[in-house]
């Protein structure tokens, strides 16, 4: 009870400290990762190019876009990996160095060319070009650095396979013991739609899932969750800095998402008001947004800092080229431009008006199962926590479209508290008895 009538200097000191606590650590074992001996790394990371090469840059399974996978993207963290120790450590982890980014058609064959001369103690081929990614924390080499000194990149799948379904089945373990059989089936359900089975393969697929379901696990722990909104909040902003300091802008919405629509579905939580409820969505997303924003804006200032370059430029640029129109197959993407694109693909494969129909017929559906306006209220939190993954996507629209076969994968918390949502202010008895009564 003494939490709930916490002064907001209070609430604001104890926020101020989970964030200092949590970047802290991130930074010492991220140092830490950039003093790992670079030899036994590279070695490894050799040892895994003939893998890469053999499965290509964008490997796709079943013929599917939506289940190809990103070898560019982890190549170019095995190549963060191999350079770290070029230089200091703190120069190397503000840095962030990588080599021929942009020429993706044969990064795999600069990566083994680049371990090569290492290897040899030759010069570098002159076509090898540095490249500063100094705008992003690249926390994943916390794991992935001092995994590479005795592994391959091949046996980090499988470690990552095993860590991530482990806590998954966690998770579903203990919501089916505190919420019920639903919501675990639910939570199942919404990862199954976005292919978990396939995010182990990718150490960027990997990352936020890994913190979105360790953030679930906390939010299910009955002695170490959150028992208050305020302890919620506090959880949102470690979450939310250890997403900015260890993501590549891939699914980041997951790590406030799906924790917070576990916690609207257990029982406590359930039996509150709507309006305290929604309270608590909005606050907790504004503790994780804040935690994630100054810990992201934190790297371009001790970056510029560090290696003198214009970070804070570089990264207020790809901010704009990430949210404001830009091109995608040539089409500039206004939401004229994409909207008219959707109704014209739809249109040419006869699905528009079918998909029209169904959507009217789904509203008139809820419209008519719809328990009351209580129920109503009561759900509308997990509503809103629906509703966040498509926000965000929207708000950064051309990475959102440009990469569109991986940040799909933000849609899961989407799913799982979207059928929350309709089975705690539905009933389809309550459909049926207006039916009967007309």
């Amino acid at each position: 009870m003494q939490q709930k009538s916490l002064s907001a200097p209070a609430f604001l000191g104890r926020a101020a400290a989970a964030f200092a606590a949590t970047f802290v650590l991130l930074f010492v074992l991220l140092f830490a990762a950039c003093c790992v001996p670079g030899a036994p790394v590279r070695r490894n990371i050799a040892r895994s190019v003939p893998l890469l090469q053999q499965e290509g840059l964008y490997p796709e399974y079943f013929g599917f876009k939506l289940f190809q996978m990103d070898n560019y993207t982890d190549t170019i963290m095995l190549f963060e990996a191999a350079a770290m120790d070029e230089t200091d450590p703190l120069t190397a982890m503000m840095r962030g160095t990588t080599y021929n980014v942009d020429n993706f058609t044969s990064m795999q064959d600069d990566l083994a060319r680049y371990l090569d001369a290492r290897e040899t103690g030759s010069d570098l081929p002159d076509d090898l070009e540095p490249f500063s990614y100094a705008r992003y924390w690249h926390g994943y080499l916390i794991w992935l650095r001092p995994l590479l000194a005795f592994l391959t990149y091949g046996q980090i799948r499988l470690v990552q396979y095993g860590v991530l379904f482990v806590l998954l089945a966690l998770v579903l373990a203990r919501l089916w013991k505190q919420a019920g059989w639903r919501p675990a089936l639910w939570f199942a359900l919404s990862q199954l739609a976005v292919s978990v089975f396939f995010v182990p393969r990718q150490v960027q697929f990997f990352t936020t899932f890994f913190l979105a379901y360790a953030g679930c696990a906390w939010v299910l722990d009955k002695r170490f969750g959150p028992r208050t909104p305020f302890r919620l909040a506090w959880g949102l902003v470690v979450l939310g800095t250890a997403t900015a300091f260890c993501d590549l802008l891939v699914t980041p919405i997951l790590t406030l998402a799906l924790p917070m629509a576990v916690w609207l579905v257990c029982v406590p939580q359930r039996l509150c008001s709507g309006a305290r409820q929604c309270a608590a969505v909005i606050s907790g997303s504004l503790c994780w947004g804040v935690g994630y924003a100054v810990c992201w804006a934190l790297k371009w200032v001790l970056a510029g800092l560090v290696t003198g370059q214009n970070v804070i430029g570089d990264a207020i640029h790809q901010m704009g080229v990430r949210t404001a129109a830009d091109t995608w197959h040539g089409i500039e993407l206004t939401w004229g431009n994409i909207l008219a694109f959707v109704y014209q693909t739809l249109q040419d494969k006869g699905l528009f008006w079918p998909l029209v129909l169904l959507a009217v017929l789904c509203v008139a559906a809820f419209l008519l199962c719809l328990r009351g306006r209580q129920a109503l209220l009561r759900a509308l939190p997990l509503g809103l926590t629906a509703l966040m993954a498509p926000v965000w996507l929207a708000a950064l629209r051309a990475h959102s479209i440009q990469h569109g076969w991986f940040t799909w994968r933000a849609l899961a918390p989407t799913v799982f508290a979207g059928l929350a949502f309709v089975y705690y202010s539905c009933s389809l008895r309550a459909g049926i008895r207006r039916l009967r009564r007309r």
